[in-house]
């Protein structure tokens, strides 16, 4: 019997019905979205839910799944270049790879194989056909990470970035975790809010490695003037994430950066104004708006919400966040903080245009 068919026998023979189990892959499911919205790659199951989500092939051969994860997270070991025999041992077991996969597709329900692959799992797992290797490319996705400032100040910000690929999120992440364990960062999270003076030199060592990284980014901002808008702030921000993704899609596809067909993931900070009711609405808006531009080719599958803590794209965001609204809310009393948000638009080239929003009844300020 393989590896792979005594990890399927093993799920299905677990399938009896227990409220604490139900309520513990329920968490464990939870874990793990916020984990892969977040680009926290710590643990191997959210390794392979990476891969089942970007090659919708992998859900259905585990010989396609291994591959691409060893390409993806082993790229050192595992490459176009050959692998060395001494290196063999060095992969990642596949039978660990699917032990993850089918409690993913099994227990959590998510990024499921079709029902005739299913079927055929159950008896001749081993016989999985190789030419399905071939056609394994991933699927287009954008994975956008925002955060929201300024709601008690003059204008009010949302920033955002745009990863351009979806193998570019574990690229980015990574390169960005590699640097802050070594850093003098290694034990923080990044925000504007708590930048202190000592904090420059490494701030100017941070955004090296994020322009090592911007072939695969793309920031963009909206900022408005709160008292000319007769709006709640909940509304305010609402608006101001619906132009922000509006306006961000047509952009990148305009300049070529990005194509259609189109996927796009939101992240969000949890600590973020929205509610799980005024995220869905939103989320249908905006899929209006690319329907009506975009016909079928632009969608935006999920928004969801994570603790910045776990994704350091969402820590970027807040970063490009706080420097706007230093800008446009600053006190007028210069010092370091006035300094550190002058790098961080100058590194990035973050530069604002002035545009008029429907539904805000007022122009806002762009950086596209």
């Amino acid at each position: 019997m393989s590896d792979e068919k005594a990890v399927e026998n093993e799920v299905e023979e677990e399938k009896e019905v227990d409220p604490k189990k139900i309520e513990r892959l329920e968490r464990e499911k939870k874990e793990l979205l916020s984990s892969l919205s977040g680009g926290d790659f710590s643990k191997q199951k959210t390794k392979v839910a990476h891969i089942l989500n970007l090659y919708p092939e992998s859900r259905n051969s585990d010989i396609t799944l291994t591959i691409k994860y060893w390409e993806t997270f082993q790229p050192d070991i595992y490459n176009s270049n050959g692998i060395l025999p001494k290196d063999l041992f060095r992969l990642e077991r596949m039978h660990y790879i699917v032990r993850a996969r089918a409690k993913i597709q099994n227990e959590y329900n998510l990024f499921t194989s079709n029902s005739e692959v299913k079927r055929f799992r159950r008896k001749h797992e081993e016989e999985m056909n190789e030419a399905v290797l071939e056609d394994a490319k991933p699927r287009r996705l954008v994975h956008v990470y925002a955060d929201e400032t300024g709601k008690t100040q003059q204008y009010v910000v949302v920033s955002s970035v745009w990863v351009l690929t979806g193998r570019a999120v574990f690229t980015v992440s990574q390169a960005i975790i590699t640097w802050q364990k070594a850093s003098r960062w290694s034990k923080r999270e990044v925000h504007f809010a708590k930048l202190g003076k000592q904090d420059l030199d490494t701030l100017k060592e941070y955004l090296g490695v994020i322009i090592q990284n911007r072939e695969f980014l793309s920031f963009k901002s909206i900022a408005v003037e709160r008292a000319r808008t007769k709006r709640s702030i909940e509304q305010v921000v609402e608006k101001l994430h619906e132009h922000m993704l509006l306006r961000g899609a047509e952009h990148e596809i305009e300049c070529n950066r990005i194509s259609i067909p189109q996927k796009i993931e939101v992240t969000l900070d949890h600590e973020q104004s929205l509610d799980a009711i005024t995220l869905d609405e939103l989320k249908r808006r905006i899929n209006d708006g690319y329907t009506t531009k975009y016909q079928d080719n632009v969608e935006v599958t999920k928004i969801e919400t994570i603790s910045s803590r776990y994704s350091p794209l969402v820590q970027l965001s807040d970063l490009v966040a706080g420097a706007i609204n230093r800008k446009l809310n600053g006190a007028g009393d210069n010092n370091y903080k006035d300094e550190m948000a002058d790098l961080v638009i100058q590194m990035l080239d973050l530069q604002f245009e002035q545009n008029n929003v429907d539904g805000l009844d007022v122009s806002a300020l762009f950086k596209i």
